[in-house]
């Protein structure tokens, strides 16, 4: 594995923000040539490859085949693939390929990688992979359309084939080239390459293997290592794809959620903060002629919905902390989460020591607050069950709530349909977010289609996430005053449920009023502990 090489002109790099590009050198772009019809699978270019890299020896599998592994390994980037093919007329093809990365005109590996720097492009078109600052996240994996790319446990990283780079800049060619006994491998420019593959071709086509073709995919924009195919109609016999392209995930993600995702996120901020200039807070509905009560002690012991003087308990002590816990833990993982996400936010990894320390402590954090919601859920569950009203929440009642209008709804009781809404919301994404973020944790153990589809769906439900908690934010501190001390000090002023929470308010009030508790004297300027408030 070769290091980021200074001598080298950077064509472009993995997570690169605009403006990063410099350009300053326009080099040739190097090709290999592989001759499958030629190649005799002598195994030299395995143990060349082996040898120059320094790569550790791993043992072999017997899997009935002259194969040397199943497929490429951390420690093995290029491995001839050996396949039995019957021929539709009779007889057999024994087809052997050489596998390695195909340094991709259009990398999908350096698409995908979250990381700076990381996978580069060189000038001349090599794609190498920089282990100092690869963080092992296996994004790149789901990025390749060839599946290229490998994990190693002992190292942490990513690994891959980097053409002898480190050869190449110096003026020779890659180790399995100068070990190759047939001259099934041969390496120069992009256009030589092509023009000796486009040779061969019509040799062959012209002693029996009419459909003969080179194999240059320009669904990744063409590839550094082109191949003769002697059966060229049929790529998949070589174990090739007929059309690759770079991955949908990789568009979906990097092209639209994420430019999407920035403009929601800071439009969410943005919203609010109009919001509050055009509307202000809510303010609470005290009756004329009273003064507003003044602030309880902090509630410990007192059981929820018990009437304290002008004040109701509203949350708990055990309350408070799962809502904290949940609260503490989502910015835990949002702030570890954001400079993988995006390069725009690689400054906040320095908050925890770096990128590779995101890269196992946002799981980490991940997997406590999914926890922590499932605990919120499951200790709130009683007062959140749906009520027939609450769904009106769903339509236009939703925006009279935000814009101040219409009549106060006396059947509202502890918890609102928006905030109802928002605790079931909540908990999915929560659930979400789990299942998906541990097929990214371990992307190498689940197949390709379901880590685009996990990848995708993380990042959207991410942002949703995202843009709900700014909403609640929002309305627990600026919008609605008296809400944010619900969750600090435990209480909330009559007034304020009342204001908010009418049936919650009667119901509590009565219930104390029942007990025979002093305390449920309703405040002056009420009659009763049903009063509706007074109007604006």
């Amino acid at each position: 594995m070769s290091n980021n090489l200074p001598s080298l002109e950077v064509r472009q790099s993995s997570a690169s923000l605009r403006g990063e590009r410099t350009h300053l050198r326009q080099l040739p772009t190097v090709s290999k040539l592989i001759d499958t019809s030629t190649c005799i699978g002598c195994k030299a270019c395995e143990v060349a490859c082996q040898e120059w890299n320094d790569l550790r020896t791993i043992g072999t599998e017997q899997t009935g085949s002259y194969q040397t592994l199943p497929s490429l390994d951390a420690n093995y980037w290029n491995l001839i693939k050996f396949h039995e093919q019957p021929l539709d007329g009779g007889g057999l093809a024994w087809l052997m390929r050489k596998d390695q990365c195909m340094h991709c005109n259009d990398p999908g590996c350096l698409r995908a990688c979250p990381a700076p720097g990381a996978i580069v492009q060189y000038a001349n078109g090599i794609v190498d992979v920089n282990p100092d600052i690869c963080i092992g996240c296996g994004l790149c994996a789901t990025g390749c359309p060839f599946d290229v790319p490998r994990f190693s446990a002992e190292t942490g990283k990513m690994s891959k084939c980097t053409l002898c780079v480190d050869r190449v800049q110096v003026g020779l060619e890659p180790a399995c080239i100068k070990a190759c006994p047939t001259g099934c491998l041969q390496f120069g420019t992009k256009s030589d390459m092509l023009e000796v593959g486009a040779k061969r071709v019509k040799q062959l086509q012209a002693n029996g293997f009419p459909n003969a073709a080179l194999y240059d995919p320009p669904g990744v924009g063409g590839t550094g290592v082109v191949t003769v195919l002697a059966h060229g109609d049929h790529p998949e016999w070589y174990q090739l794809s007929k059309d690759p392209h770079i991955p949908w995930a990789v568009g979906i993600t990097k092209s639209l959620l994420r430019p999407l995702g920035l403009v929601a996120v800071f439009g969410s901020v943005v919203g609010s903060f109009g919001h509050f200039l055009g509307y202000g807070p809510k303010e609470v509905l005290a009756p004329a002629g009273r003064a507003a009560p003044a602030a309880p002690p902090t509630i410990r012991d007192a059981r929820e919905d018990a009437v304290v003087g002008d004040h109701i308990v509203r949350h708990s002590l055990a309350s408070r902390l799962i809502h904290w816990s949940v609260a503490l833990l989502f910015f835990l993982t949002l702030l570890s989460g954001l400079p993988i996400w995006t390069p725009i936010f690689r400054g906040l990894a320095s908050l925890f020591g770096g990128l590779a320390v995101c890269r196992w402590l946002h799981p980490l954090t991940g997997i406590g607050f999914a926890a922590a919601v499932l605990v919120m859920v499951a200790y709130w569950f009683k007062d959140m069950r749906m009520q027939p009203g609450d769904w009106k929440w769903l339509g236009p009642k939703f925006i009279d709530y935000f814009r101040h209008r219409g009549e106060h709804d006396p059947n509202v009781g502890k918890y609102n349909g928006g905030q109802k809404i928002l605790f079931y919301l909540a908990g999915l994404l929560a659930v979400v977010l789990l299942a998906t973020g541990i097929v990214l944790w371990y992307p190498m153990t689940f197949d390709a289609v379901l880590r685009q589809v996990s990848w995708t769906v993380h990042d959207a439900a991410f942002l949703l996430f995202v843009v709900a908690i700014v909403g609640h934010i929002y309305l627990g501190t600026a919008a609605l005053p008296g809400t944010f001390q619900s969750m600090t000090r435990g209480t909330v002023s009559k007034d304020y449920a009342r204001t908010h929470h009418p049936r919650w308010y009667r119901e509590t009030t009565e219930a104390a009023a029942k007990a025979g508790t002093a305390s449920a004297v309703p405040p002056a300027g009420a009659t009763n502990a049903g009063d509706k408030p007074p109007a604006r």
